[in-house]
């Protein structure tokens, strides 16, 4: 199972579009565990996931938290469905630039 950490600034941005795509992800059968964190916390909490996904506004960050995870994947979300809350769009885009691995 693929385990996606999405980090915002405060956590509470991410944690909504994170069950949006969870349920996508439910939906669709794919074997993930998707939840968000505050960038605060990012730290503490990465090395329990296997891929990252950064919210735009903090992309600034983006040095930083590739540091904290070493070679995980790590990608920034697009802008517009970040804003709009696309949990499917969001979730596509992680599914090509991350597939979840065959089990």
């Amino acid at each position: 199972m693929k385990k996606l950490l999405i980090c915002c600034l405060f956590g509470n941005t991410a944690n909504a579009l994170a069950k949006r795509m969870q349920k996508a992800a439910n939906e669709h059968g794919y074997p993930m565990l998707i939840s968000a964190i505050g960038l605060e916390n990012f730290a503490s909490v990465a090395p329990a996931f296997d891929c990252f996904l950064v919210a735009p506004h903090i992309q600034y960050k983006l040095d930083e938290i590739k540091a904290a995870v070493g070679n995980a994947p790590v990608a920034i979300i697009e802008s517009y469905p970040f804003a709009s809350m696309d949990g499917e769009k969001v979730l596509e885009f992680v599914m090509a630039k991350m597939p979840v691995p065959a089990e």
